[in-house]
C-alpha cells in the first residue's frame, strides 16, 4: 500500500514538474504559432489524447485551437464554425463523455479505423466572462480518466491567459496601426494647411512690397507733378495781380495772353498728370489680375 503510495506521489510530483515546464514555454510566447510549438511538444506528457480542440469565446467569435498529432491548427473564426458536441457544451454546460464519436471532425486529422472502443470527452470553463469548451478524443491506447481533469483545468487556464492576451495583442496592433493611419493623414493635412498659409503669406508679402513700390512712384509723380504745376499756377497767380495796375488796354494787349499762355501750359502739366496715374493704375491692376 505504502508502495502504491509513493508511486503516485512520484507521479503526480513528475506531471507537475511537467506542468510547470509547460506553463513557463507558454508564458514566453508571443504567438499563436508560438504556442503551438510548445503545445505539440509538451502536451503529450500531460495529457492523454489523440485529438484536442479549445474553443475560446473572443467578444463575437470563438478562437479554435487543435493538436492531433504533429498536427496544430488554430484561427479565429465565426460562432457557425462551432462542431456540434461543443454547442452541447455552450448550452448545457455539463460535461461530456461519450461514445458517439463525430466522425466528421476525426476524418480531419487521422483515420477512425485507427482508435480502438475511442470516447470523447468535454468539458466547459468560464473564465473572466468568456467561455471555454474543450474537447478531446481518448481510446486504449491512449486513455483519458477522470484524475487528469486536475491537470486539464490547470492547462485550460494556462491557454486561456496566453490566447486572450495574444488577442489584446493583436486588437492592439490593429488600434495601432488605425491611429498611426489616422495621424499619418491628419499631418498630411496639416502640411498642406501649412503649405496654402505660406503661400498666402507670400503671396501677401509680393502684393504689399508691389504696392509700396507703386505708392513710391505715385508719390515721386505727385512730387514732380507738383513742381511743374506750381509753375504756371504761380504766372498765373502774378497776371491776375497785375489787374489792379494795368488798364483795360494794357490788360487786354500784354496781360490776358500771357495768361491764356499759362492757362494752356497748366492745362498740359494736368493732362500729363492725368495720364500718368491712369497708366499707373492701369498698371496696378493689370498686375493684379
Amino acid at each position: 500500500m505504502a508502495s502504491i503510495t509513493n508511486n503516485t506521489s512520484q507521479l503526480y510530483r513528475i506531471t507537475y514538474e511537467a506542468y510547470s515546464k509547460f506553463a513557463n514555454n507558454i508564458s514566453r510566447c508571443t504567438s499563436l504559432k508560438e504556442v503551438g510549438e510548445i503545445s505539440r511538444t509538451h502536451l503529450k506528457y500531460l495529457l492523454n489524447f489523440h485529438i484536442i480542440r479549445l474553443s475560446i469565446q473572443e467578444d463575437d467569435k470563438y478562437l479554435f485551437f487543435s493538436i492531433a498529432g504533429n498536427q496544430v491548427i488554430y484561427d479565429l473564426k465565426e460562432q457557425t464554425q462551432i462542431l456540434n458536441h461543443e454547442k452541447d457544451l455552450l448550452e448545457n454546460e455539463i460535461p461530456l463523455l461519450t461514445k458517439d464519436i463525430p466522425h466528421e471532425w476525426i476524418d480531419e486529422y487521422m483515420e477512425s479505423n485507427q482508435l480502438i472502443e475511442p470516447s470523447l470527452w468535454g468539458w466547459l470553463f468560464k473564465k473572466n466572462e468568456r467561455k471555454i469548451a474543450i474537447t478531446l478524443i481518448s481510446d486504449k491506447n491512449k486513455p483519458f480518466n477522470t484524475g487528469d481533469v486536475d491537470i486539464l483545468k490547470l492547462v485550460v487556464d494556462c491557454f486561456e491567459a496566453k490566447f486572450h492576451e495574444i488577442y489584446l495583442s493583436r486588437l492592439l496592433a490593429i488600434k495601432n496601426k488605425s491611429l498611426t493611419k489616422a495621424l499619418n493623414t491628419i499631418q498630411e493635412k496639416n502640411d498642406q494647411i501649412q503649405k496654402i498659409v505660406e503661400n498666402q503669406q507670400q503671396i501677401i508679402e509680393d502684393r504689399t512690397k508691389e504696392i509700396v513700390e507703386k505708392n513710391k512712384k505715385l508719390l515721386h509723380i505727385s512730387a514732380i507733378n507738383a513742381h511743374n504745376v506750381r509753375e504756371p499756377l504761380s504766372r498765373i497767380q502774378g497776371l491776375i495781380q497785375l489787374f489792379d495796375v494795368f488798364d483795360d488796354q494794357q490788360i487786354r494787349t500784354e496781360v490776358i495772353p500771357k495768361l491764356e499762355k499759362s492757362a494752356e501750359e497748366m492745362d498740359h502739366v494736368l493732362q500729363d498728370v492725368i495720364n500718368m496715374a491712369t497708366n499707373e493704375l492701369s498698371e496696378l491692376k493689370a498686375e493684379r489680375t
